[in-house]
């Protein structure tokens, strides 16, 4: 099987590509001529980078030629933040993301793969109604650019989808943490090396998360099957407050540190039974002890 992967040099991507490296299939990744692969060596008698971007028509098809599955990923931001790619330069935002998840798309239909698999996320929810369950059957009322990008990407998947032109999978993460190869970029990197430093934090805030083993585990899963056909799940696993991993990191190292803050309650749940009868099992409460102290040991 040969599966065509955009984001690849991305966090979430390093993960999906440990993971189909257990599988019997080879990766072609699309790749900026900035990307840094380094992090993607152990991996790389199994992919073939093909360089360019979602802009280019002609690279695209040759991205997509006899691939099987398209997984969608990419996302440029510059080293910005997720929102804030979405407000600096709203035409090249539409540019490389939107119009190019839609050339992807296209070219994927002319290839003639048989699934395409696109990463959203719960952003797409953006205004929450009290009286509907937030589960994948909301409706999608977008309160940021980044959100309306990808319910419109969303949008044009199940629209290829009706006209037959392939399986569409989506996936629509919450916060996804986990080690990532540039060590500094984890979730909750700064707080776990205050206290293992010894120093006294003052945190605020939390919000819901994943694991990134997680959410590659769900893609994983959503490859060639047909029960995950026209399929959107929500990966969401708990609500993490930032004054919980602190505390948990202060415990771990043994730390004298202080924590002050405020601790933070969820407003809502998200729903993530359909990803349960899909077959992912969440790390939990365990699964984020885990990384904090993976954290711990490689700072």
């Amino acid at each position: 099987m040969k599966i065509a992967i955009t984001g690849l040099t991305g966090f979430l991507g390093h993960y999906v590509a440990k993971k189909l490296f257990e599988r019997d299939v080879h990766i072609q990744a699309l790749v900026r001529n900035t990307s840094n692969t380094l992090h993607l060596q152990d991996y790389e008698k199994k992919i073939t980078f093909v360089q360019g971007d979602l802009t280019d028509k002609e690279v695209l098809k040759k991205f997509v030629q006899s691939a099987d599955v398209v997984i969608h990923m990419a996302y440029e931001r510059n080293g910005a933040s997720f929102h804030e790619a979405a407000n600096k330069d709203i035409k090249r935002f539409v540019e490389a993301n939107l119009l190019g998840s839609i050339e992807l798309l296209s070219a994927a239909r002319q290839a003639g793969i048989k699934q395409f698999i696109f990463i959203s996320s719960c952003a797409v929810y953006g205004h929450i109604f009290s009286n509907i369950k937030l589960d994948e059957l909301h409706p999608l009322i977008p309160d940021s650019n980044y959100g309306a990008y990808k319910a419109s990407v969303e949008a044009f998947c199940h629209s290829y989808f009706m006209l037959k032109a392939f399986d569409i999978t989506i996936f629509r993460p919450v916060g996804i943490y986990g080690l990532n190869p540039h060590l500094a970029h984890s979730a909750w990197y700064n707080i776990v090396k205050d206290i293992k430093h010894g120093l006294d934090v003052d945190v605020s805030g939390g919000g819901k998360v994943v694991s990134v083993n997680d959410v590659a585990q769900a893609i994983d899963l959503a490859i060639g099957n047909k029960e995950a056909s026209g399929k959107i799940y929500n990966l969401v696993d708990l609500y993490v407050d930032n004054m919980t991993v602190a505390a948990m990191a202060r415990e771990l190292c043994g730390s004298r540190s202080i924590v002050g803050g405020i601790p933070k309650q969820p407003i809502h749940t998200i729903d993530n039974t359909q990803s349960k009868v899909l077959g992912v099992r969440y790390a939990g409460i365990e699964g984020l002890r885990r990384h904090i102290q993976e954290l711990i040991s490689r700072i």
